[in-house]
C-alpha cells in the first residue's frame, strides 16, 4: 500500500476519534443535564405526590381531620360590623376541624371571642377557641401587634396546652408564632400546630428561622412528635423566591413543604403562593391531600384565601 493510503487511513481514524470525543462529550452533558433534573425531581417529590384535592370535604368522617390556614385581612370591628362579611367568615369556620387564624387586628382584643360567637350563633356544635396574646412584644415590633386564633371542633379534637414561642431575647419575628397542642379524640394522636404571619419585607429571614421554633418544641411541649407549621408565610413572589427559600433548612427533610412554590393562595393579580403548611415527617406519613379553598371571590372578605389539608388518623 501506499504511503499517501495510510495517511489518508490515520485522518479517518483521528476524525473519528474526535468525533468519539464529542459524542461522549455530548453524552456526559446530556447525563448530567438529566441527573440534575432528576435530582430537582426528587428533591421536590415529597410536594407533589400529594395531591390538589378536589373533591368535597366530609367534616363528619372521624378518621380525617381537615385542618386550615387563613389569613382574615384585618379582622376587627370594622369586618365584625358586615353581616354579609361575617357570614361568609362562619362559614369557612365550620367548614374545618381546626382553623388557624392570622391577622386579627383589634386592639382591645375583643373581636376574637366575638367571631366564636357569631360562628356558634344556633349551632348544636359549639366551636371552642384558643387565642394568643396580642404579638409584637419587642419596642420595634410595637407597629404591627396582632392576634393568632386556632378555631376548632370539641367533637373532632381536644385542646391540650398552647404557648406563644419567646422571641425576647433574639427577636426573630415580628409577630410571635403562636401554637397549640390538640389530641385527636378518636385516635388519641397528640400533634402541634405553630402559626405565623412573617413579616413581607423580612419573609426569608423569619420563615428560616422557624428552624429554632421546631427546635423549641419539644422543650415546651410533651409529645412534639407530630409538628405543623402553618400561616401567611408570605413565601412567594417578591418576598421570597423558590431559590432563596430552597437555601433554607426548614425547606430540607425532615421538613415537607405541602403547598407547591405555583399555588395560588391569594386574591391579587399575580399568582403567589403566600400562604403554607410544613410538616415533620411523622406527620408527612398521615396526609391525604391540600387544597386552597376559592370559597369566595370579593376582596372585603380577605386577601387570602383560606389553604387546608386532610389528615388521616
Amino acid at each position: 500500500m501506499s504511503l499517501s493510503f495510510y495517511s489518508y487511513l490515520s485522518q479517518i481514524i483521528l476524525i473519528m476519534k474526535q468525533k468519539l470525543i464529542i459524542a461522549f462529550l455530548l453524552f456526559t452533558v446530556v447525563f448530567i443535564i438529566v441527573l440534575i433534573a432528576c435530582q430537582s425531581q426528587k428533591k421536590t417529590s415529597q410536594i407533589s405526590e400529594i395531591k390538589n384535592n378536589d373533591t368535597v370535604i366530609i367534616n363528619k368522617n372521624d378518621k380525617i381531620l381537615n385542618i386550615a390556614t387563613f389569613n382574615i385581612q384585618n379582622l376587627g370591628k370594622s369586618k365584625l360590623s358586615k353581616p354579609e362579611i361575617m357570614d361568609t367568615l362562619v362559614a369557612i369556620v365550620r367548614y374545618f376541624d381546626i382553623v388557624a387564624v392570622q391577622e386579627i387586628s383589634d386592639v382591645t382584643n375583643q373581636t376574637a371571642d366575638k367571631f366564636l360567637e357569631l360562628i356558634n350563633n344556633n349551632e348544636s356544635i359549639k366551636y371552642q377557641m384558643a387565642c394568643s396574646n396580642r404579638t409584637g412584644r419587642q419596642a420595634n415590633d410595637q407597629s404591627s401587634r396582632e392576634q393568632y386564633a386556632f378555631y376548632y371542633n370539641p367533637t373532632k379534637v381536644q385542646l391540650m396546652d398552647t404557648a406563644l414561642f419567646d422571641d425576647r431575647e433574639h427577636d426573630y419575628f415580628q409577630r410571635e408564632p403562636f401554637t397549640a397542642q390538640f389530641k385527636n379524640n378518636k385516635s388519641g394522636s397528640v400533634f402541634l400546630i405553630s402559626t405565623i404571619h412573617t413579616s413581607p419585607d423580612f419573609a426569608v429571614e423569619e420563615i428560616d428561622a422557624l428552624k429554632y421554633v421546631a427546635l423549641w418544641f419539644p422543650k415546651r411541649f410533651k409529645n412534639a412528635e407530630n409538628i405543623i407549621l402553618c400561616g401567611d408565610f408570605n413565601a412567594s413572589c417578591t418576598y421570597a423566591s423558590s431559590d432563596e427559600l430552597d437555601q433554607l433548612a426548614i425547606r430540607k427533610q425532615p421538613y415537607y413543604w405541602i403547598i407547591p412554590d405555583d399555588a395560588n393562595t391569594n386574591l391579587s393579580k399575580n399568582q403567589c403562593a403566600y400562604d403554607r403548611f410544613v410538616v415533620n415527617q411523622p406527620l408527612f406519613s398521615k396526609i391525604k391531600s391540600w387544597k386552597v379553598y376559592q370559597y369566595f371571590k370579593s376582596k372585603k372578605v380577605s386577601d387570602h384565601w383560606p389553604v387546608y389539608i386532610e389528615i388521616s388518623l
